[in-house]
């Protein structure tokens, strides 16, 4: 590369993209097309020019100017881009604001969370009733495993002070959720939803 290239190398500067953009584009809905458009409008917007003209994107891309006319639209429908008026020197003018990309992102890790943690509570709760069986010696029928489920969704019990309830039932040989049922309402009544907070009480109690 001779130095005047070089040199225009250097002057041209870069663009900054996040790569979570990069990583989860296809998630948030974005085409292949979509993505080099929206990233030649973060081009132009670090230069300072937060409304390029089509023409030019359709230079630099290929793509005719009525595909990328479509493609901000699709973006904007998506909540990626966003078109707003703004007032200079008394005067509007357009531009596109590319920062609700962002905002698409947090809600989408934040499914993507609820989604891992519910997953994990429905392992976790078979789980439970395969111990619940073994302790048991025998199947737990359907209204057994919806008293489960009712600990857990409405009585917000964690499985692990539900498993402290089966062993105290055990340890007693009482093979019923009835059993288990009054140990947890009794410890409810010791404002005990946890089992962190049992153990505490225990220690507590020096027991």
């Amino acid at each position: 590369m001779d130095e005047k290239m070089f040199e225009k190398f250097l002057n041209s500067g870069s663009t900054n993209l996040s790569n979570l953009i990069i990583e989860n584009y296809h998630k948030l809905g974005l085409s292949e097309q979509e993505l080099i458009i929206y990233l030649n409008l973060q081009m132009y917007a670090q230069k300072g020019n937060y409304f390029p003209m089509v023409q030019n994107i359709s230079e630099n891309t290929g793509y005719e100017e009525s595909q990328i006319y479509n493609a901000i639209q699709e973006m904007i429908k998506l909540g990626i881009v966003e078109l707003k008026t703004v007032v200079e020197n008394h005067q509007q003018r357009d531009v596109y604001s590319l920062t609700p990309i962002y905002d698409r992102l947090k809600a989408l890790f934040v499914q993507q969370a609820t989604n891992d943690s519910e997953k994990k509570l429905m392992s976790d709760t078979e789980e439970l009733f395969k111990r619940i069986e073994v302790e048991f010696g025998r199947p737990i029928s359907p209204i057994e495993q919806e008293q489960v489920h009712q600990w857990i969704d409405d009585d917000h019990y964690g499985i692990p002070l539900i498993q402290l309830a089966l062993r105290e039932a055990v340890l007693n040989q009482a093979y019923s959720l009835k059993y288990m049922d009054r140990i947890l309402i009794s410890w409810e009544k010791s404002n005990i939803k946890t089992a962190e907070q049992l153990q505490e009480r225990r220690k507590k109690l020096g027991y």
